[in-house]
């Protein structure tokens, strides 16, 4: 259906869905301001898209008379697409300027005459916006937009700032297209898209006053239907590049941009006389349009948004320098735990033997009083946590995506288990097809309830959640990855076992004559049963044992405070270590370690090559180190009383022990650690793991 009339202003390209009844007034408040323009010589088209509309809305657009329009071309497609649907339109105007419309939503009568001419008075590279959307319906709130050169790039970046009616020229749409996001399981918002590149490309975006949007939402939208809701940021684009961005950032006249701040504009609202009359004219259309719901109303503007994301996007890549990443690292904090020493060894490894760039993203707070990890020069660290803060940490994962899109865009992601992971992989897992995705498995993780111990499933969750998208589980010990195959059996042929090296330097002790210590040093947090050590040291001394236990660490992630332990003669809080080899052991000394639970823990790996004799439990991966033969080993057991008893005898055993038979418990001990953890080896099995990746890549199209 076509109706043609020579000199084309604007041509609005109407988007219709399965809006039925809703048709009505939405088409009789575009015919009012195709009236209102048409007072000052501004010729008006319409293009309806009909996009997979319902029986109901087909027949409502085929019989309704549109001779208030100059032309009108209808057209219906199954595009399910709102980006696409509104290409369409652009494609059959002849107008000289577009304006985007919805078959759902109302325009104040003012709104194609006043957006023209803001429009005609811009600068060539210039997008406009209504002043005002006033929602109704199921929602009652007022949005007052200012233009870009008040609200920045910076608010841009992190949140859309603007909305989908706009009015622009139509050659620059033709160059400038919407995108499909209809069909990205990770992308949403093909305006917000639109309006980031229109903004890269060097677009102005601008305001015209006293123009207002009724805007409705309901269950029969386009956007509703496709499920928007469920995705989260919009399509990576132009803007985000670093070059770009930086050009952006230099071009702004930063004081002219308004710090973010709630500015209260309901009074003025309520009392303008002008606003009463485009709300009272607007209601003669569509009862739901009322002036009272004005009182109750909630009003904001897109300068009371955040500019906090755009601010630590900023930040982040003026650190970074366009480096182009192949290992990106994901983790909490670097706090001074085995697992960070093991990620730590691994990145050092791949970045100086294997040519790799890595890049360790850090998701989490970690108290200013707790020790951290000393991390060697040139490993690139961003501490999102830092630079979001507590109030913004929801957007965490989403900087994540951003920062890995556009300086990591082919990188292999590995995952520590942390909440920060387990956030990322949640939102955006189903989008990151082009990456290899690795999860180091150290451990799960268990508790005591009752008496009985318990896994409280953490870990199973997130491989069993990802098991479709996780490309490799890596872990420091064999007997995990068994367990995974037989609960998970998809991961057969997945994982990698990579035994680490202590990254000791310190030269081995000789073990020989004199009073005897135990050294416990390890963090004071509830996984490795610091408690235990007060009941231990009860049995000693009721024994007549007068063997000190030395005890050194700090708490990471529980509150555990040392002073439980001054009731006790026998055993002394020495502070906080870093690495074994930092804590002045004495040559008759003794390691002693507890866990409730654990992988194959470094602290062990270090007393090992440092020639310690070890007094441990045989948790987790232990046994694949130590055994009878090269240490004191205490079987596991979920009975304290007991567990304590079997800590006596073995600390007994070892006191009874001569200097040769420690000796040789020791040297059997650090022949093996040498043999399945040395450095060298270690290396190899690095590029173990690497040449293994490119095979997988080679096979499934993965990157390496």
């Amino acid at each position: 259906m076509e109706k043609s009339v020579r000199g084309v202003d604007i041509s609005i390209i109407l988007n219709v869905h399965k809006e039925q009844d809703l048709f009505y007034p939405a088409i009789r408040s575009i015919e009012e301001t195709v009236d209102h323009a048409r007072l000052f010589n501004i010729e008006c088209e319409l293009v309806i898209v009909l996009d997979a509309p319902d029986e109901r809305t087909a027949s409502i657009v085929r019989d309704y008379d549109f001779s208030t329009f100059g032309r009108v071309v209808v057209e219906t497609v199954a595009l399910r697409s709102l980006g696409l649907s509104r290409n369409r339109g652009i494609d059959l105007a002849r107008g000289h300027y577009i304006a985007t419309a919805d078959a759902d939503d109302l325009l104040s009568y003012n709104y194609l005459h006043t957006m023209y001419m803001a429009l005609h008075a811009s600068p060539e590279k210039a997008a406009v916006f209504p002043e005002y959307y006033q929602a109704f319906g199921g929602q009652n709130y007022v949005c007052r937009l200012y233009p870009l050169k008040k609200t920045g790039v910076r608010r841009l970046a992190g949140s859309h700032t603007y909305v989908s009616r706009l009015m622009a020229r139509r050659a620059d749409l033709k160059r400038i297209r919407y995108r499909d996001c209809s069909s990205h399981r990770l992308y949403a918002y093909e305006d917000y898209d639109l309006n980031l590149r229109l903004v890269a490309d060097g677009f102005d975006l601008l305001i015209a006053r006293d123009v207002v949007v009724f805007y409705r939402q309901h269950d029969r939208s386009i956007m509703a239907s496709l499920g928007a809701p469920d995705r989260y940021i919009a399509n990576n684009s132009d803007f985000f590049a670093p070059d770009i961005f930086a050009r952006l950032i230099e071009k702004e006249d930063s004081a002219q941009v308004i710090s973010q701040m709630h500015l209260d504009f309901g009074d003025d609202c309520r009392e303008s006389s002008y606003i009463q009359n485009l709300i009272s004219q607007a209601n003669k259309i569509e009862p739901e349009v009322q002036p009272r719901s004005l009182r109750e109303a909630t009003f904001f503007t897109n300068v009371g948004q955040s500019e906090a994301f755009g601010k630590a996007f900023w930040n982040i890549f003026r650190h970074l320098k366009g480096t182009d990443y192949t290992d990106v690292f994901f983790m909490p904090f670097l706090s001074k735990g085995g697992g960070e020493k093991y990620i730590m060894h691994f990145v050092q490894t791949a970045m100086r033997d294997y040519g790799r760039s890595c890049l360790i993203l850090l998701g989490e707070h970690l108290d200013a009083g707790k020790p951290r990890l000393d991390v060697p020069d040139g490993i690139d660290i961003i501490d999102l946590h830092a630079l979001l803060g507590t109030e913004q940490a929801d957007k965490i994962p989403e900087l994540a995506l951003r920062v890995v899109e556009n300086v990591a865009p082919n990188a292999n992601l590995f995952m520590k288990a942390c909440p920060f992971s387990n956030a990322f992989m949640q939102k955006f897992s189903y989008g990151l097809t082009r990456h290899a995705i690795m999860y180091f498995y150290f451990c799960s993780s268990y508790y005591m309830f009752n008496g009985t111990l318990y896994e409280d499933g953490w870990d199973y969750r997130f491989l069993s959640d990802h098991s479709n998208v996780v490309t490799c589980v890596i872990s420091d010990h064999e007997a995990n990855l068994k367990e995974l195959d037989c609960r998970i059996p998809s991961y057969k042929d997945r994982t990698f076992l990579l035994y680490t090296h202590s990254g000791i330097t310190r030269p081995s002790s000789n073990y020989g004559a004199g009073k005897k210590r135990l050294v416990w040093a390890s963090r004071l947090d509830l996984q490795k049963r610091p408690s235990l050590l007060c009941a231990i040291a009860t049995e000693l001394a009721a024994l007549g044992e007068t063997v000190e236990i030395h005890v050194y660490g700090d708490s990471i992630l529980n509150h555990f405070d040392p002073a439980c332990f001054d009731g006790h003669p026998n055993l002394a809080y020495r502070g906080s270590f870093n690495g074994l080899d930092s804590i002045p052991f004495e040559e008759n000394d003794a390691f002693l370690y507890t866990s409730l639970f654990d992988g194959l823990p470094n602290v062990l790996l270090e007393a090992a090559d440092m020639r310690i004799p070890i007094i441990s439990v045989d948790v987790g991966g232990v046994s694949e180190l130590i055994d009878d033969d090269s240490a004191f080993v205490v079987r596991k057991t979920t009975d304290d009383r007991e567990l304590v008893l079997r800590y006596i005898e073995k600390i007994r055993c070892f006191l009874a022990s001569t200097s040769a038979e420690i000796l040789k418990k020791t040297g059997r001990l650090h022949d093996r650690m040498k043999a399945q953890h040395g450095v060298e080896r270690y290396r190899q099995n690095v590029g173990a793991f690497y040449a293994m990746l490119a095979g997988n890549a080679q096979e499934g199209d993965l990157t390496t």
